[in-house]
């Protein structure tokens, strides 16, 4: 499927990663789950953090498939909506109940 993003969108996006923006939320995220443990969804880390979940959700779709450094675990209602989500953890903590 091919989709059209306008082109302030993908300029925006190229700002963004050019600052150091996206890296910088992406090491927040692995902080998060890395001084918290356990497993955590989309919603429930950017209320934790205090971010935008379209960003939350780029960065993890980035550490789940770009760095292998977050793994997808069980699914499970997320504690902020109720909804049923596929939470993350650290990938060094596979196996470990995370």
């Amino acid at each position: 499927m091919h989709t059209h993003v306008h082109s302030l969108s993908i300029n925006a996006y190229m700002q963004h990663q050019a600052s150091g923006g996206a890296a910088s939320q992406g090491r927040r995220i692995l902080a998060h789950i890395e001084q918290r443990g356990g497993d955590w969804s989309i919603g429930e880390l950017a209320h934790a953090l205090h971010l935008d979940k379209s960003a939350v959700s780029a960065r993890v779709h980035e550490l789940l498939h770009d760095t292998d450094a977050l793994i997808a675990c069980p699914r499970r209602k997320d504690k902020v909506s109720g909804i049923l989500v596929r939470p993350v953890a650290l990938a060094a903590n596979a196996g470990k109940g995370a």
